[in-house]
């Protein structure tokens, strides 16, 4: 079996000869070529030879384009604080800067950095397309309304919950419309990376987060693609929630016990990736310890519905 099919039978939760690898390369490609992370996340060029240095030294089964989860909210009017050595950070919030709601327009392939971004994985899916599975990560709904309303979301959400709603349903619209511009692009699987998810309760994640990923999961099953969740952070009370809105696979932390996501995750027949540990581990650990923790995942995660996978973005 390919390394490519390794990967969508595992999402499609089918047993595999071997577990697929798949290392979420981000930022850490602009440190495998040489270039600070500005210089990466606004050059296709750059974005390109990353992905490929990582594909010749990791072997992997698949890939990201790009691990930028900052993206869609720059491309609304978001300003963006950039890092030499981590992705850029989010430090202005328009809806809680006087902007409505209705003076946001969804992002084209036209706005922001979506220009490089779709460059890079059109050209990434034509030269490893037919050799791994191609990853194209989009910003999750949650976490992208927290970008553009800033922590009053959470007051919002006791007080005036109506307008969480309407703006989840403006958030479920960018998404859809992300999810159509990297799968036009080619990509084989669409990861919705919603790490704010990890910081609400089940009972907020039903009533925020649920109505409006559900469609999301549908549309990129109705276009025939696969769909994977990645939540980064502390997401044990919310990975049932998350097994719930029917993605084909979810993605979790190190923060989360593989065991017990394992299990919730073989209940609902949804795959599962995880989670090697990002800075103990993959940062500060030796050749041995990285060894060490990913075949402890492996015997854990099995050869059925599992894909062998760092915490989050790699550091």
């Amino acid at each position: 079996m390919s390394p490519k099919n390794l990967v969508l039978n595992a999402l499609r939760n089918r047993e595999v000869e071997r577990t697929p690898w798949v290392p979420f390369v981000g930022c850490h490609a602009a440190n495998l070529i040489g270039v600070n992370c500005e210089e990466y996340f606004k050059s296709a060029d750059y974005i390109i030879k990353g992905v490929t240095k990582a594909y010749e030294l990791y072997r992997p089964d698949g890939l990201p384009v790009l691990f930028d989860l900052q993206m869609e909210a720059e491309a609304m009017g978001c300003k963006l604080v950039y890092s030499d050595t981590n992705p850029p950070s989010v430090s202005t919030h328009p809806l809680g800067e006087g902007k409505k709601l209705e003076d946001l327009k969804i992002p084209s392939e036209k706005d922001g950095r979506f220009p490089i971004a779709l460059e890079a994985a059109r050209r990434i899916c034509g030269t490893l397309g037919d050799k791994i599975a191609v990853y194209g990560l989009i910003t999750g709904p949650f976490t992208l309304a927290l970008h553009l309303k800033g922590t009053d979301i959470f007051y919002e959400m006791i007080d005036e919950p109506e307008n969480i709603y309407e703006l989840m349903e403006f958030c479920k619209k960018v998404c859809i419309n992300t999810t159509k511009m990297y799968m036009d692009a080619g990509v084989d699987v669409v990861a919705v990376v919603d790490p704010m998810v990890s910081q609400i309760s089940p009972d907020n994640f039903e009533e925020f987060v649920s109505p409006y990923i559900i469609p999301i999961f549908d549309y990129i099953r109705s276009e025939g693609k696969l769909s994977s969740y990645f939540v980064c952070g502390n997401a044990t009370k919310n990975v049932e929630p998350m097994c719930k809105c029917k993605p084909d696979g979810i993605s979790i932390d190190e923060n989360v016990d593989l065991s017990y996501a394992k299990e919730i995750c073989t209940k609902y027949g949804v795959a599962l990736g995880g989670n090697i540990k990002l800075t103990v581990t993959m940062l500060f650990g030796t050749p041995t310890d990285n060894i060490n923790d990913a075949k402890n995942c492996m015997q854990i995660g099995g050869t059925k519905g599992f894909i062998l996978s760092p915490g989050c973005d790699m550091p």
